[in-house]
């Protein structure tokens, strides 16, 4: 059995030398004792005595040839990020656990909530036994036991994504999700459903919902990621899918069914394509819907490999739902909550706005209109750049759950109505971070740790060691590396003694840090090249 002492010892040796370092020494001595500190640590031993359950899904999470080169996990419950804008990406459970939540009526089981594994790797493999498609067996399970004995083949499943809105995010706000709540109690909830791979973040995971794999084997890493080039590079750029390694459940079932499925997605950004098809990119498939929201109340997608519905370029409904919003508070200047309702997606005019869109194009397009089963997929933006900008503790979060929640209240009405027999499998990319008031958090500024970085090991003027960062860790320039023979252990070494002291400003520390200024921000960093030797010491292979 492995010691905790070890790392509680070399913890304690970095403190002190550090406190030692602000007591009047020279910056030369300053500089040494922090190079002997750095020396000290052992990046495979502090490596594996993370929690295994947060080793295994960074290791579903990684990819050799595009992830970060160098993973970085912050001390809980600190996170990369501000203090006003909080970022959500890590192993942790409270990112881990989300909804998972399945009603259809007469097709799934009104069995409530359910206790028990689950993640969101199982929507690939369902999709295919609620359509009757055999689908190629991948990591997820089929969710067979919800099903219905004898149930008819639904003519439309619906994937609905509350982005960010992860059970943390339900647990804090238990009162603004009635319509999600019967559906839970009609329908069937598995409590324990988890993203399962970390980084939590929206490409990775909504890739994950759509191919059955985790990000290793499907290839969308995160929003960041490293091109062939070696350059650092967006998931999805130019709404182009072919960064997604393996086929969708949407490009399986559409071709096996002869192309005579309706398959469609509605959302914001391209990061969401992973969960939807790569339509005629994709060797048998054809043009799918795709329809993202862009400046104002305009909506497009990509002419090469998708087609987007004329009707719905110049979606009309965003004027009244930003009258209604801006009138609620009895005044009409514009604002909601001191906020400018047009200037960012973080608001309720927002997603009221997109449920009357999504309306329109299941209408316009006939989904669910005929016997073969189509597929829509559905990407509610909002909720998570309310987390980002507010935190998840905002009364702007519980204001715009609850006008998501009145817009799957409109969603189910029109189902009923037209469509009879379809099924939703509604779900979140990941949770949301509470505010840092809350939990102590410090926020770990990454524009300042690459400073730091090129500072200690004084990278020449005009280079930096570090080509980017994101949440989870760093893409390390192996040229400029070369050329100053540092390696990513050796960036790695320092990432674990840096302290909030250092990763602050430069001004005084805030009052509720300043008995903390020593404390280490991260618990483990280390090449992703090494992660495979600290799991087998965490005993996991």
């Amino acid at each position: 059995m492995k010691s905790r002492m070890h790392v509680r010892s070399i913890a304690l040796v970095l403190s002190l030398s550090l406190l030692v370092a602000c007591t009047g020494d020279s910056p030369e001595e300053t500089k040494q004792r922090k190079e002997e500190a750095v020396g000290e640590v052992d990046l495979v031993r502090l490596g594996c005595e993370v929690d295994p359950i947060l080793l295994d899904r960074i290791w579903r999470g990684y990819d050799k040839e595009r992830s970060e080169d160098i993973i970085m996990l912050p001390k809980f419950p600190n996170y990369s990020g501000t203090f006003a804008v909080p970022n959500h990406s890590g192993p942790w459970d409270y990112l881990q656990n989300v909804p998972l939540i399945f009603y259809g009526p007469g097709i799934i089981k009104p069995a409530g909530r359910l206790p028990g594994p689950a993640s969101v790797v199982d929507i690939f493999p369902t999709m295919g036994e609620l359509t009757g498609v055999d689908l190629p067996e991948r990591t997820g399970r089929a969710l067979t036991e919800m099903i219905e004995p004898g149930a008819p083949t639904p003519k439309l499943v619906i994937l609905l994504v509350w982005d960010g809105v992860g059970r943390n995010v339900l647990e804090r706000w238990p009162d603004a999700w009635p319509t999600l709540g019967r559906l839970e109690r009609e329908g069937t909830s598995y409590l324990d459903a988890v993203v399962g791979s970390s980084p939590s973040i929206t490409p990775a995971t909504h890739s994950s919902m759509g191919t059955g794999l985790y990000p290793r084997a499907h290839g969308v890493t995160g929003i960041k990621y490293t091109l062939d080039s070696g350059e650092v590079g967006v998931a999805f750029q130019g709404r182009d899918a072919s960064v997604l390694d393996v086929a969708t459940f949407g490009d399986l079932i559409d071709v096996e069914l002869g192309n005579a499925p309706k398959v469609g997605l509605l959302g914001w950004r391209s990061w969401h394509m992973g969960m939807f098809s790569h339509g005629s990119a994709r060797p048998g498939g054809d043009k799918d819907v795709l329809a993202l929201f862009e400046e104002g109340n305009a909506i497009g997608g990509n002419d090469e490999f998708y087609r987007t519905p004329d009707y719905l370029r110049e979606a009309p409904g965003l004027e009244e739902a930003v009258d209604e919003l801006d009138r609620s508070d009895g005044e009409v200047d514009g604002k909601w909550m001191s906020h400018d309702i047009l200037e960012m997606h973080d608001n309720p005019a927002w997603s009221n706005f997109q449920s009357g869109v999504l309306l329109s194009l299941i209408s316009g397009e006939g989904f669910g209109a005929d016997e073969v089963p189509d597929l829509l997929s559905i990407n509610y933006k909002m909720s998570d750049i309310v987390g980002h900008q507010y935190t998840m503790d905002s009364p702007e979060m519980e204001a715009t759950v609850r006008s998501q929640d009145d817009g799957l209240a409109r969603l189910i009405e029109l189902l009923d109505e037209t469509v009879g027999d379809y099924v939703i499998a509604m779900t979140a990319d990941h949770g949301h971070t509470p505010s840092p008031q809350r939990t102590g958090a410090w926020a770990i500024a990454n524009g300042q740790l690459k400073e730091d970085i090129d500072a200690f090991f004084e990278t020449p003027s005009g280079k930096s060691l570090v080509k980017d960062t994101s949440a989870v860790g760093i893409f390390f320039d192996e040229e400029v590396g070369a050329e100053m023979g540092v390696t990513m252990e050796d960036v790695a070494r320092f990432v674990l003694t840096y302290t909030i002291e250092e990763n602050h400003d430069g001004e005084e520390l805030p009052e509720e840090y300043r008995d903390r200024a020593d404390e280490r921000v991260f618990e483990a960093a280390f090449p992703g090249s090494r992660l495979a030797e600290i799991l087998e010491c965490a005993g996991r292979n």
